[in-house]
């Protein structure tokens, strides 16, 4: 692959690019000799289509443009973001200078929960163009990671429990349920970058149309217990949290739970982890969320 190459239709000219490891894309930090830092992204084809990546970028652009902390997607002569070259999908942004804590302190989760509420906040007043595309998360979605978990044959087990749980958690996904929009949906520490007091969310990767209330469920599952509660104070201070968060938050909770189980499960690396520790954690408290 010809960096120079894909750098130079977005007009950037690179001195050094360095390739970072453990991501899901193939990314690369390019500097430039006027001290601007971008990461270019090769994406996975088989993940995403042409629109739905195209698609991520106008919603970051948006975002971005509306004053959030997030990176500035770079866009081609075209007006595109998408660069498509010899079968493969490029995109650029800006980087983000900072640090990824492993641990999110009170002050810091209450910024985090403030920030995720402005996300909400833009989202509401976006007006998505044709041929606008991303991931739903609704009871098609949930049925789909049910057909994950069936298919691996260690969990059989354990399916009658999952089918159990996750029909449950159905029932707060249906339309005039829940409050809608485009939300973020894998908000964790790992995605989140500080840097001068200040908090950027990162990795829109699994961006899409949902419940607003799964995805502050999603956030306060990375939590500890204290943190959580400065994260839906931080929430608040922007926004009222939505009518269904206190009857439902026990549903969003099973669907965060086996929406993750259905991402580890599969991976070789995760076995032990998912064995070992997850599933007796499920076994334990998925019958308390389903008697609720």
């Amino acid at each position: 692959m010809n960096l120079a190459s894909v750098l130079e239709q977005f007009a950037i000219q690179p001195v050094t690019t360095e390739l970072l490891g453990d991501t899901q894309n193939i990314n690369h930090v390019i500097s430039t000799a006027a001290g601007e830092k971008y990461i270019l992204r090769q994406h996975q084809t088989a993940s995403y289509s042409l629109a739905a990546l195209e698609s991520e970028m106008l919603w970051l652009h948006h975002l971005q443009q509306h004053g959030l902390e997030v990176q500035k997607p770079v866009a081609l002569a075209s007006g595109n973001f998408i660069l498509e070259q010899a079968s493969k999908r490029f995109s650029l942004l800006t980087w983000i200078e900072g640090t990824v804590l492993e641990e999110i302190n009170e002050t810091q989760a209450e910024m985090v929960g403030a920030l995720l509420a402005k996300l909400h906040v833009i989202a509401q007043d976006f007006k998505a163009p044709i041929g606008f595309e991303r991931l739903h998360y609704n009871i098609a979605y949930l049925e789909d990671t049910l057909n994950i978990l069936r298919g691996i044959e260690w969990l059989e087990p354990d399916m009658p429990l999952l089918e159990q749980a996750m029909r449950k958690a159905q029932t707060a996904f249906m339309d005039g349920v829940t409050t809608w929009s485009l939300i973020h949906a894998d908000l964790h520490a790992g995605n989140m970058i500080w840097h001068n007091e200040k908090v950027a969310i990162i990795d829109f990767d699994r961006c899409g149309f949902g419940p607003i209330t799964f995805d502050i469920v999603t956030a306060l599952g990375y939590l500890e217990s204290e943190p959580r509660e400065a994260f839906l104070r931080g929430y608040g201070t922007v926004q009222p949290l939505p009518k269904e968060f206190g009857q439902q938050r026990h549903l969003f909770t099973i669907a965060e739970w086996l929406t993750n189980l259905a991402f580890l499960a599969p991976r070789v690396q995760d076995r032990e982890y998912v064995e070992t520790i997850m599933l007796p954690g499920l076994r334990e408290e998925l019958p308390k969320k389903i008697a609720l």
